[in-house]
């Protein structure tokens, strides 16, 4: 009987090992005071089976418990990091429009275009840097708490963790795609930006009224003259160059800045001799070298191309997280950091050059890859 006993006791022994989970080292071992309670009911259906007459509590109760360890934290950390990006990029467009504002002669008026462009190159940016960094985080400190490794004891694949996360990936995409739709219009065509200076900085000159004023149209090179009584002229130097100079009644700049049409156009062109002077009712110019270069993308285009590429660049950049074990959540910000940059890089690029559309699929594959190469650099460290 003392034997029959001891073996009972062993067999008890040994069946409470083998149900009692997966043997982690101290390191690995996971915050169990803090992880959901439903995790715990989670197991025990899993493993023993949903009492009977009521449904199986595993489909459930595990979408929900990995919204709230995985989906909430991702969303969470991409906002602040949305946030701090877009702070970080609006003050250092700021200082470089600084000089532009404070100069002599340009009015407060004029603040307001450039504010506006500051802005939308602000927002594209830091929504398309915030999800994937926010979701590699997010991922890292799923392994780092052991919760990711309990996960995978109960079957649920790091795919179907980084699914569950779908609602916010989808908020966070569509809200790229809006701040790159914003921007767009203005990429695709500076010219507007540059009327709305001309325009502003008109409306500022003729409210003189009791003595002369010059007002300066920053980025495009002339001045509103105005004199009480009289219409505002706009004088400059020709796009031709040389020593003339030239006044015109008004100003008209085409989308792309490659064409100007000036009315009442007055040519001033010194000679050796008696001064040269041009009298034009309209004059159109065409072939100019533009001031700023258009975005090679149509608005549609842009939109797609920089939602789309930042929701895939976030779900890769989770994935090799959980796959891999990234422990480090400074690895985790390595490898989602990487991404975006590679592929705002390879943006920037395009947009410098007279790009071909198809060319821009790079800006995601280069995204990709780089993603991967930097999940791959963390694995060796973390050896």
């Amino acid at each position: 009987m003392l034997r029959q006993s001891r073996g009972a006791r062993g067999a008890r022994s040994r069946l409470r090992a083998s149900t009692a989970g997966p043997d982690f080292d101290d390191e690995e071992r996971p915050t169990w005071g803090r992880y959901d309670k439903r995790c715990v009911r989670l197991a025990w259906d899993s493993f023993w089976g949903s009492p009977p007459g009521s449904p199986p509590a595993f489909p459930v109760t595990s979408r929900r418990t990995i919204a709230r360890v995985f989906a909430l934290p991702a969303g969470q950390s991409a906002l602040v990091i949305a946030l701090g990006v877009l702070l970080v990029a609006m003050f250092a467009g700021t200082v470089r429009v600084l000089p532009l504002l404070l100069a002599p002669g340009v009015p407060p008026r004029i603040a307001s275009p450039l504010a506006r462009g500051v802005l939308g190159v602000s927002l594209e940016t830091a929504l398309f840097v915030a999800p994937p960094l926010g979701w590699a985080l997010a991922a890292a400190r799923l392994v780092e708490r052991g919760e990711a490794r309990a996960l995978a004891a109960l079957g649920i694949r790091p795919a179907r963790i980084v699914a569950s996360a779908w609602p916010a990936a989808l908020v966070m995409a569509i809200c790229t795609a809006f701040a790159a739709a914003s921007w767009g219009q203005e990429a695709a065509a500076p010219g507007r930006l540059a009327r709305q200076l001309v325009s502003d900085a008109r409306l500022a000159c003729a409210r003189a009224q009791s003595a002369p004023l010059a007002v300066e149209v920053p980025m495009v090179g002339i001045s509103w003259v105005c004199f009480p009584g009289e219409p505002p002229r706009a004088v400059g130097r020709p796009p031709f160059g040389g020593r003339s100079a030239f006044t015109a009644d008004s100003i008209q700049l085409a989308d792309d800045l490659r064409a100007l049409r000036l009315d009442g156009l007055q040519l001033v062109i010194p000679t050796e001799g008696p001064t040269a002077r041009l009298r034009v009712a309209e004059a159109r110019i065409h072939g100019l070298a533009p001031l700023g270069r258009a975005s090679n993308l149509s608005v549609a285009a842009r939109t797609v191309l920089m939602g789309a590429s930042a929701l895939l660049i976030a779900s890769l950049a989770s994935l090799v997280v959980l796959g891999w074990s990234l422990r480090s959540r400074l690895m985790g910000a390595m490898v989602g950091a990487s991404g975006p940059v590679a592929a705002l890089l390879v943006f920037s690029t395009l947009e410098r050059a007279s790009s071909h559309p198809l060319a821009y699929l790079a800006v995601p594959a280069v995204g990709l890859a780089a993603v991967v190469a930097a999940a791959r650099a963390a694995r060796l460290l973390q050896r």
